[in-house]
């Protein structure tokens, strides 16, 4: 078959570029925000497969537009933005990239921990607006992390990285799953002295609460008004994961009225359009998404996409493949070659 065509929303690494040019032929489409949906059509035409990020939205109707397309490779580890049963209907892979941005992500999570409890933005702007006027012992202050308690809502892998973080700085940690018990609670129990609670009493015990769950919609505003009312008057939630898991505006009510400590957020229900009042109060830190915004983090998403269009062009199941019950409509779609050319070498025996 001749080269597939791929389209590639937002920037493209030079070495990322080196190794998809030699199997593929590619469009760049640089970009500050979404792409319009019917831009997003238009740019699709006639290509096999994207390489996407978060802000990009691939619905049923995108998805009937763009009957070429074969493989999406989203550059995040989330897919909440791709409709997943959808794509995999009409035969087209996707793919995430995930295991390479966990560091990145829990250290801001950690940063959006540390920047709303010493008041890092807030004292940074008190000293450029001239206001600080020397040393006073009741200026800025904060909770203190060490000996705190800090729960984790979610331990997949940027969960568990973010705990080993919080536990270098002294912390307790108690967390919650949303899967039976199994022996990952013997070890986060064992490597980290971390203990599994419910949800209810991880938001009552905890001084700092940090999301680092999928966004479903079994999650969707799983924390709620409810849900902050049962948090300490002194918490600090923070939230790397995804901005549905949280109800902003009952957020935005208990941070005006000052039911707890504070938030930092880098995620958002409406992205990336915010609230102002949200944007007005003094009490939140706020972050354009950018978990995963470090040079090499960046640069090992980009070639984990590039990848994965590289292997399911050569016929072969991507690593990071989301939906493999879209494996067999792909292969009939693209009548890959097979990578086993012994054709003994698959039967069973």
């Amino acid at each position: 078959m001749s080269k597939p065509s791929v389209l590639v929303l937002g920037n493209l690494l030079d070495e990322a570029a080196e190794i998809l040019k030699v199997s593929a032929s590619f469009l760049e489409h640089p970009r500050e925000n979404a792409v319009a949906e019917a831009k997003l059509i238009e740019l699709l035409d006639k290509k096999d497969a994207v390489i996407s990020e978060p802000l990009d939205h691939f619905t049923e109707n995108i998805l009937d537009s763009c009957p070429d397309l074969k493989v999406i490779a989203n550059r995040a580890v989330g897919f909440d933005n791709i409709d997943l049963e959808q794509a995999s209907a009409r035969g087209i892979l996707v793919t995430n990239t995930p295991g390479v941005l966990d560091a990145a992500t829990a250290d801001l999570a950690m940063a959006l921990m540390l920047a709303v409890t010493r008041r890092i933005v807030e004292a940074d702007r008190y000293v450029r607006e001239g206001k600080w006027q020397g040393f006073r012992s009741d200026l800025m202050l904060g909770p203190d992390l060490f000996g705190k308690t800090i729960g984790v809502i979610g331990m997949g892998r940027i969960g568990r990285a973010f705990a080993q973080r919080a536990r270098a700085f002294g912390m307790k940690v108690i967390y919650c799953r949303f899967s039976a018990r199994d022996a990952k609670d013997d070890q986060l129990k064992e490597h980290l002295e971390a203990e599994r609670v419910d949800l209810k009493m991880l938001l009552k015990e905890s001084d700092f609460i940090s999301l680092h769950c999928p966004y479903s919609a079994d999650t969707h505003h799983l924390i709620g008004a409810t849900e902050l009312s049962l948090m300490k008057p002194q918490a600090v939630l923070v939230n790397t994961a995804r901005g549905r898991v949280i109800d902003e505006t009952a957020l935005v009510k208990h941070l005006e009225d000052r039911k707890i400590f504070g938030a930092g957020l880098d995620v958002f229900e409406n992205e990336p359009t915010l609230p102002d009042k949200l944007k007005k109060l003094d009490n939140v830190v706020l972050t354009p998404h950018i978990g995963s915004a470090c040079f090499d983090t960046r640069k090992r998403m980009t070639m984990l996409a590039v990848e994965s269009i590289k292997a399911a062009f050569q016929g072969k199941q991507p690593k990071h493949l989301l939906n493999p019950e879209a494996w067999d409509k792909f292969k009939q779609k693209t009548a890959c070659p097979n990578p086993n050319p012994n054709p003994n070498q698959n039967q069973s025996r």
